[in-house]
């Protein structure tokens, strides 16, 4: 069973407001970061989506690894 500290809203009294800040950290924590890219590669995405718009071809956008 986790702790108080752990979970705060195990506790009796809990403001509306401390529960929503909670709740909001606990979605943050699921959140995943976004990935370290190298200059290099982040001019070539904004030449192959500039390209794209300009040449008028779709590109299709997936994601890192997931």
């Amino acid at each position: 069973m986790a702790n108080k500290v752990e979970n705060p809203l195990s506790m009796r009294f809990v403001l509306p407001e401390q529960r929503e800040l909670y709740l909001q950290m606990k979605e943050d924590e699921k959140l995943i970061s976004v990935p370290d890219i190298e200059q290099d590669e982040l001019e070539s995405f904004h030449y192959i989506i500039r390209d794209s718009a300009r040449e008028d071809y779709a590109i299709t956008v997936t994601g890192w690894g997931l």
